[in-house]
């Protein structure tokens, strides 16, 4: 009888002293405010800022360049392009984050701009990849952007 009553409080004991579980709070990427920062800095035709989003060894594809530097990217896409883009729009397909990575495809669409007048309405699809830096910044380390022709 004392072994079961001893056997009795031990697992009493043991039962009382479990911590219950906490649970965590994890903190995602901002999705929402990553892709605003992308669309204002075309739209404002900040290219400093939209060469900022990027990591130093980003890789950018689109359908007629690609570039695997920051350097490449903003000189050879951004600058040729970033006064064009105007009134850019996107519209989310799927969105994945975690607490250091993020991703996010979506339909884009922008007024190309030329002497202040629009020449063509550009659409397509995208793919942005970002990694939470060391410092707690969100930097694009891929995108696929692809435009979808216009039908005629």
């Amino acid at each position: 009888m004392k072994k079961v009553f001893s056997l009795s409080v031990l697992a009493a004991i043991l039962f009382s002293c479990t911590r219950p579980t906490v649970q965590s709070v994890v903190a995602k990427a901002p999705i929402d405010s990553l892709i605003a920062n992308w669309g204002n800095s075309w739209n404002n035709h900040d290219s400093a800022a939209v060469s900022n989003l990027f990591t130093a060894d980003a890789l950018l594809i689109d359908d007629n360049f690609i570039g695997t530097t920051t350097n490449e990217i903003a000189t050879q896409w951004i600058s040729p392009n970033i006064n064009m883009v105007k009134h850019f729009k996107s519209k989310t397909i799927q969105e994945w984050t975690g607490t250091d990575r993020a991703g996010y495809t979506g339909k884009y669409q922008f007024d190309a701009v030329v002497n202040d007048s629009v020449v063509a309405k550009a659409s397509g699809v995208y793919t942005v990849n970002w990694i939470k830096t060391d410092k707690g910044d969100w930097k694009i380390t891929t995108a696929n952007i692809h435009a979808i022709p216009v039908k005629k």
